[in-house]
Parts: C-alpha cells; structure tokens; sequence
C-alpha cells in the first residue's frame, strides 16, 4: 500500500491552481466537490453506530460555522447539500465572504431560505452555544489551510466555545481551525473534531503526534482530479 500522499499549504494552493489551470475545473467546481463530499462524510457518520447513541434523528439537526474564506465557502456548500436532503441546517457567519467562490455560496445557500446568524460579538456567541449544544452535528468551516500562527481573539473565542460543547458530532473541513497545516501543531485555540475531512490529500502536519488529538477519525475527499497524477505532470 501507498504511503499516504501529504501536502504543504504551498503545495495545496499550487495544486489547486494547476487544476483550474491545466485541467480546466473551475475553483467553483473545486469548492462544490469539497462541500458535497464533506456532507455526505458526515451524514454517513451520524447514521454510524459508532455515533450512536448522541443521534435524535434523522431528521438531524446541523450547525455550520463559516469564516470570510475558501474554508467557509465548502461550508456553505455543505450546508446547501445537508439542507437539500431535508435536514435542519442553520449557518453562523465570523465574517462576510472575502472571496468570489465563498459569496457565491453563501448567496445559494440565503436564497434557499438556509438560515444565517452573525457571530458579531459576545451576545450572538452565547447565543450560539445555546444552539450548538441541541445540534446533532457542528462543523468548522473557519480558518482552513491559510491560517498561521496563534488564532485572533475574535476567531479564538468561537473557537473555545465551539469545544466547549460536547453534544454535537464535530467535524472539521479540511483541518480544525487552529492547527498549522505544515506542522500539526497549535500555537492557540484549536477545533477539537471528532471527524476531519480533508480534501484531495492529507496535509503535511497531520504526520505530526501533536495532530492527532485535534483531528478524530480522518478522511480524504476526492474533489475532482487525482494529485498524484497531477504532481507527476510538468507544470
């Protein structure tokens, strides 16, 4: 068998530019892939037995929490898919989107009539963890593979208080916020997942010990092109 195939974040991005690149996908595409396959990882955890037992439904119940980025947008995506197989699904917002794919994402999942609540401050914070704790799923679409370094205090406090809730399965969208991507390690808050799906290949510090406590179960997601076969191309 195949050592796992792990990439930096430098060699995530280029990857995912040489896809929309040399083989044509749209990033939209990409993100779409991402949040399909995230969704279906996840209703297939609720329904496992190794879940079991913290599961009310189906029909279930899923809160989403989404940063401005790339990582909010397979959030959204996600959110669209859960909510199109007829589950109760609600969004909490750190962020406006900060990129093209992200809004276009949130704008499908407001016109579907998902519900979007701001995390603006200390009040909606609290009101969130009222929420999350009668949620049978939390998934972290927050910071993704950019984030360097300690977490801001704002990112830090959602953070916190997404861990502080012990009801819900917790899943993380490619890694759990707050774990550097190249070296598996927290300098800060950390998403503590129960399941992590990542998407195309691991990523390089999930080799470290330091990782595995924060990322639960783990799986890839194929979103669209094999990264191998990619990565013996010639750029």
């Amino acid at each position: 068998m195949d050592a796992p195939l792990r990439l930096s974040r430098e060699e995530v991005r280029a990857l995912d530019a040489r896809a929309v690149a040399e083989l044509g996908i749209p990033s939209l595409v990409l993100m779409e892939n991402a949040g399909r396959q995230a969704a279906e990882r996840l209703l297939c955890a609720l329904r496992a037995a190794s879940f079991g037992g913290r599961r009310r439904g189906p029909p279930w119940r899923v809160a989403v929490v989404c940063g401005p980025g790339n990582n909010g947008g397979d959030g959204w995506v996600l959110a669209r898919h859960v909510h199109r197989d007829g589950h109760a699904v609600e969004c909490w917002e750190l962020a406006p989107p900060a990129t093209p794919d992200a809004a276009v994402n949130r704008g499908i999942a407001a016109r579907l009539g998902i519900a979007i609540e701001a995390l603006a401050g200390e009040a909606d914070l609290e009101r969130a963890r009222g929420a999350w704790a009668s949620c049978d799923a939390l998934v972290d679409g927050l910071a993704g593979t950019g984030l360097r370094g300690a977490p801001r205090p704002e990112l830090a406090r959602v953070l916190e208080a997404m861990n502080a809730v012990h009801e819900p399965l917790k899943l993380a969208l490619d890694l759990p916020s707050g774990l550097d991507c190249d070296l598996g390690t927290a300098e800060g808050a950390v998403f503590r997942a129960d399941l992590t799906v990542t998407f195309a290949a691991q990523k390089l510090g999930f080799a470290s010990p330091d990782a595995a406590r924060w990322l639960g179960a783990l799986a890839v997601a194929d979103i669209g092109f094999d990264p191998r076969a990619l990565l013996r191309k010639r750029p």
